[in-house]
């Protein structure tokens, strides 16, 4: 008889919750389902109502309701608590993704209230004020932070430097978008100028052109107008994702990230570099740099030996969280930026930047500037304006890379309330591109834009160093030039020239005295020093390098300069500097031990004619003297002492006699 009745009982039930699903869930009908909870809980029919409302609500990125209808009745089923917990796990996540509407502010307010201080909390805070920041209404946006700052006593210095940014003086800076022919109502993003200025490579999607979800695209700067955008084509795209991280500092190279084919993990970084005739073979960069994660944003410096990039792999800074999934108010996980190191045999194990750098959240786009030290990367983890904010810190010291200044916040007229990513400075490091999202001037998603850089958001000085490389007949040649500190000997970096055109680019810092030398097979290397320690502001040189082929010197007898030998005023021992130099005619002469050598002094016209004859002299056997140190035969060395009697230059200047002071070599056969 009971169960009889507890058919009868439950029966209705049934039938009602059934009934109740046929009906739409809308701002209307809202009522119709909250009042069926209220009237039948606790019972497995209105749990599966309010279950079933709140997955809607969530699914419709509207968790603030959910949330409501979580408070409101989630103490009608008190033996529902593990559920209950997990709903509102979903709930939290989802309630912090949008950016609220105006409505939606009294129960975020609460849910502020309800969860501070955690991190939830904190996040639903930020999204409180993103109206306000969005409409530059700075100081209702500080007022709103004031307000619940009381909340959060551990991130009191993180909402005061919020409040800082905010608070700041405008520069006046004008950020420009890039205009039709880049941007579209689609997302473009990831731009990435080549070291020249003269092209921009990025990252789009939905064109009708694409070969895939998301292509890489080019397109031209004429007379300072950015030309209609093309697709690079198949060498790098193809039917799945492909983005465009970075592009090498010497322009030949370019780092990629996507799902090709024998991809480890969701995203891997990829290499492709230039090539003689167009891009070369698609480079699958090896573990432990592609993993099982997600693996992005490769970034090369300038000397060619340590590359950045990011990853959700775990051992991060703070907990593991892997991209896809919402996290702190979106789906990027626990990003953290990683660097390695090229060795004799491929790349070094990953080591973190560190927590100076890196939080427990999202930090994406890294770009190290040429001049090795300035590190900009786009985080939601520091204090920022909106998601991902643009920072820029300093590497403190030379032999570090978990040493890193304070990163700071680019600024209130940079960055905005959603997502500020792809940051890239200019070669001249006075302006920047980057990737923004929901600006006034905007084509729709994410466009291109540029700006203007102030003062404080500037790479340290350097000098631009630019050419080409030819042969004796002006032939363009593609060719490796190595730096080096000539202080310290220590090589800094190796790029090539473009195999099209032979035009090459360096950057270096100022305050040193740098050597270069470039070399190709079968052509005598060519060295000469770059002084930049009398520079106080960013300067550009230009020259162009001719190498000349070993059979071209030895049967024209052509001499050749020894650019980077030094001897101290008025003396004749080699400095330490000059044995780098050296040690590639050893190697010359080793290689080929059918060449002699003829080794000539010269001097300017300061001093007696004797005494110039003397010191020239002794200073071509002091080079005589190191190459047969290091093996070379006596007998195939001869040596000359001309003193001041060959001028090369006029003897009346000091740049003169400096060309003038001067080693030179030439080869004969035996």
């Amino acid at each position: 008889m009971r169960k009889c009745w507890l058919i009868l009982f439950l029966l209705p039930c049934v039938l009602l919750s059934q009934s109740i699903f046929r009906k739409p869930l809308n701002d209307s009908t809202f009522s119709q389902w909250t009042d069926y909870i209220k009237t039948y809980a606790p019972s497995d029919s209105a749990f599966r109502v309010f279950n079933y409302l709140i997955n809607s609500y969530n699914n419709l990125n509207r968790g603030l309701i959910a949330y409501k209808i979580w408070k409101e009745f989630s103490p009608l089923f008190p033996n529902r608590k593990p559920t209950l917990q997990q709903l509102l796990d979903n709930i939290k996540e989802i309630a912090i993704y949008p950016t609220p509407k105006e409505e939606d502010y009294p129960v975020l307010e609460e849910f502020i209230q309800d969860f501070a201080p955690d991190e939830y909390a904190f996040v639903a805070l930020k999204r409180r004020a993103e109206n306000l920041i969005n409409y530059r209404k700075w100081d209702s946006a500080v007022a709103i932070f004031r307000k619940f700052m009381h909340l959060f006593p551990e991130k009191k210095k993180h909402i005061e430097k919020i409040i800082e940014i905010l608070l700041a003086p405008t520069e006046g800076l004008v950020v420009h978008n890039l205009g039709p022919n880049i941007n579209t109502s689609a997302d473009e993003w990831d731009p990435c100028p080549t070291p020249d200025g003269s092209y921009i490579f990025f990252s789009t999607r939905g064109r009708p052109d694409s070969y895939g979800n998301s292509d890489v695209y080019f397109a031209k700067n004429e007379n300072g107008v950015w030309q209609k955008s093309q697709n690079v084509g198949p060498k790098i795209n193809g039917k799945r994702d492909e983005t465009i991280d970075n592009i090498d500092p010497d322009g030949n190279g370019i780092w990629l990230s996507g799902t090709f084919e024998g991809t480890f993990g969701q995203f891997d970084i990829y290499y492709i570099k230039r090539e003689e005739n167009g891009w070369g073979p698609l480079q699958h960069l090896p573990y432990p740099i592609n993993t099982q994660y997600v693996d992005e944003g490769a970034c090369l410096s300038s000397d060619g030996k340590v590359l950045v990039f990011t990853s959700d792999r775990p051992g991060g800074v703070g907990e593991f969280h892997p991209y896809g999934r919402l996290y702190h108010g979106n789906i990027m996980g626990n990003m953290d930026i990683y660097v390695c190191f090229k060795t004799d045999s491929g790349w070094s194990q990953p080591v973190n930047l560190g927590a100076t750098i890196n939080t427990p959240y999202a930090e994406r786009s890294p770009y190290l500037h040429p001049d090795g030290k300035t590190l900009y990367f786009s985080s939601d983890g520091h204090p920022g304006l909106g998601r991902l904010d643009v920072f820029k810190a300093v590497r403190l010291r030379e032999d570090s890379w978990t040493e890193w200044s304070e990163p700071v916040n680019l600024g209130k007229e940079i960055n905005t309330i959603l997502d500020d990513w792809g940051y890239k400075v200019s070669l001249r490091g006075d302006s920047a591109f980057f990737a923004s999202h929901w600006r006034t001037d905007g084509y729709g998603g994410w466009d291109l834009y540029s700006v203007t850089l102030p003062k404080y958001a500037k790479p340290q000085k350097f000098a631009t160093v630019r050419g080409k490389i030819i042969d004796p007949f002006g032939k363009p040649l593609s060719a490796k030039i190595n730096i080096e500190d000539l202080q310290t000997g220590k090589n800094i970096g190796t790029l090539s020239s473009n195999p099209e055109n032979g035009s090459f680019l360096i950057v270096l810092p100022l305050g040193k005295n740098y050597g270069y030398y470039a070399e190709k097979e079968g052509y005598f290397p060519i060295s000469n020093n770059i002084d930049l320690t009398k520079f106080q502001q960013d300067t550009n040189i230009s020259f162009d390098i001719i190498l000349y082929p070993i059979e071209f010197l030895v049967e024209k007898q052509k001499k050749v300069r020894l650019n980077n030998i030094f001897f101290d005023f008025d003396k004749y021992d080699l400095k330490p500097e000059s044995f780098l130099e050296l040690d590639r005619v050893v190697k010359i002469l080793n290689e080929n031990p059918n060449f002699n050598i003829h080794i000539e002094g010269h001097t300017d016209s300061i001093g007696t004619e004797e005494y110039n004859l003397q010191l020239s002299r002794k200073r071509a056997e002091a080079v005589r003297n190191y190459l047969v140190s290091k093996g070379i035969a006596r007998e195939r060395i001869t040596i000359f002492g001309f003193g001041a009697s060959m001028p090369v230059a006029t003897n009346e200047t000091e740049e003169g006699r400096a060309l003038n002071r001067r080693v030179e070599i030439w080869f004969v056969r035996r």
